[in-house]
Parts: C-alpha cells; sequence; structure tokens
C-alpha cells in the first residue's frame, strides 16, 4: 500500500532521512534497528515534527530523539500509538517501509510472496502482532497484557511456566523462520517427530531445524531455505549428544 504525503511533510522527511541515515551508517545499525528508527522518523514529521510528535506519545523530546537515531528502540504500545495519532494501523508496523518521493511505501510481510509463506499446519501459529526490535514486553508487566499473553498460550495448547522465547539468526528457516524473529519454545515437547521444527544444541551451537527421523535411529536435520543449507544427517551415536531443547510453536515476525 501507499500513503501519500503533503508536499512539505515529504520535503521534511528527505531532508531528516538524509541527515539521519549518516547516523545510522555511523554507528553500524543492525537492520532490524535502522527500520525501526525509520519508521519512528517518517511518524514524527507525519505528526508535525519531533515536539508534536513526542507530546502526541506522551515522551520527552530526548526520548523520541534517542528512538530516531538508533541509539534507544521503543515498545510496540509507543510505536502503535504514533501510528494511531498519523492515521496508520498499527498492523502495518510489521511491513517494510520505503521512501518514494510523495509518499510511504508500506509492504506487508504477508503480501511478499516468497519472503515469508504460510507456516505447516499444525506446527507453528503466528502471533497476530508483529515484533517490533527491541520490544521487551514479551513478557508483559501489567495484568492485563500479562492476560493475553497466557490465553495466546492456552489457544496453543501450552503451558506458560515451560516456554522460552529464542531469537532467530540468520535465513536457514526462511521463508518460515525470518532472521532476527523471536521464537517461542515449549521445552516440554522433546519428542522428536517428522516435520516438526525444533530448537536444537549440537556441538555446543544452538541450532532451529524441521526433523525427519531416519531408519536405524539417526536423524535429517533440514533447514527450510534448503537451496543454501544442505540437510545435515546424524547418526545414532552423535545423535546421543544431541540436546533437544524444545519444539518451535511460534514465530513472531521481525520487522
Amino acid at each position: 500500500m501507499k500513503i501519500p504525503l503533503e508536499a512539505g511533510v515529504a520535503a521534511k522527511i528527505e531532508a531528516k532521512l538524509a541527515k539521519f541515515s549518516r547516523g545510522w551508517t555511523n554507528l553500524e545499525l543492525d537492520p532490524l534497528r535502522r527500520a525501526t528508527s525509520f519508521k519512528v522518523l517518517v511518524l514524527c514529521e507525519m505528526l508535525g515534527g519531533r515536539t508534536k510528535a513526542a507530546e502526541a506519545a506522551e515522551l520527552s523530546d530526548n526520548t523520541l530523539d534517542n528512538y530516531r537515531h538508533g541509539t534507544k528502540d521503543p515498545t510496540y504500545a509507543t510505536l502503535g500509538l504514533m501510528a494511531e495519532k498519523a492515521g496508520i494501523a498499527s498492523r502495518y508496523l510489521g511491513g517494510e517501509w520505503w521512501f518514494e518521493a510523495d509518499s510511504i511505501r508500506i509492504d506487508l510481510f504477508q503480501q511478499a510472496g516468497a519472503r515469508l509463506s504460510p507456516s505447516p499446519p499444525g506446527l507453528m501459529d503466528n502471533p497476530s502482532q508483529p515484533y517490533i526490535h527491541g520490544y521487551d514486553e514479551i513478557r508483559p508487566s501489567s495484568a492485563a497484557a500479562a492476560a493475553l499473553i497466557e490465553n495466546y498460550w492456552f489457544r496453543l495448547g501450552l503451558n506458560p511456566d515451560t516456554v522460552i522465547t529464542l531469537l532467530a539468526e540468520g535465513d536457514s528457516m526462511v521463508p518460515t523462520i525470518a532472521d532476527q524473529s523471536p521464537v517461542f519454545v515449549d521445552t516440554d515437547d522433546r519428542d522428536l517427530i517428522d516435520g516438526g521444527i525444533y530448537a536444537l544444541r549440537i556441538e555446543k551451537r544452538l541450532i532451529i531445524r524441521r526433523v525427519q527421523r531416519l531408519v536405524g535411529g539417526g536423524l535429517k536435520l533440514l533447514a527450510d531455505y534448503s537451496s543454501a543449507y544442505p540437510a545435515q544427517e546424524i547418526g545414532q551415536s552423535i545423535r546421543a549428544e544431541l540436546e533437544v531443547i524444545g519444539r518451535v510453536r511460534s514465530t513472531a515476525l521481525a520487522c
């Protein structure tokens, strides 16, 4: 989708982008934090500049400036409030944003073709809200938010006490799991079944792979990005050294 911008707003975004992008490069921001800072920058100008945006988001000027510079990350709630005040639905925060002369183009992950396909039925369920880099409320502090998360685990048939959160690294499981996405693992489910996705530790290295059982007790570890990551076969002797951390039951989308 495209969000048209008034000429004055577009010019300010372009000027701010030229200024801040140099700082993002100097700080060597990772792509996720840079993408979040860009969204904050855009929303600030759509709300009338830093001062008005800070008032709308109930933040100090310095805090908002840290978000624009990429030295700190906003929570999902903060970024969602800014988007709401700017007239943008919060669901669009999970997409990629691009500045195009007189508009902001937003590409949702669900619409990105081969980049992210639907998860295999019965193996994983994606939460309805996008993940914002730096978001620290996976274990929320408020009672209402905690109840919401617990209800989500209940719908997946999980005990919240056995769920841990890991951060996916690399693109080996794309399109099912994107790089830097939070991955929710049920540590109470360690019985390997064909087609299941598991967090594993092998030779002191943590990996996430789809599992295929082999005749004789061995395993084949499969990456969903199979053209770049060949399958790895593990014999019965090596399997004894394989630590199964748990089954991956859900993943959120990084933006």
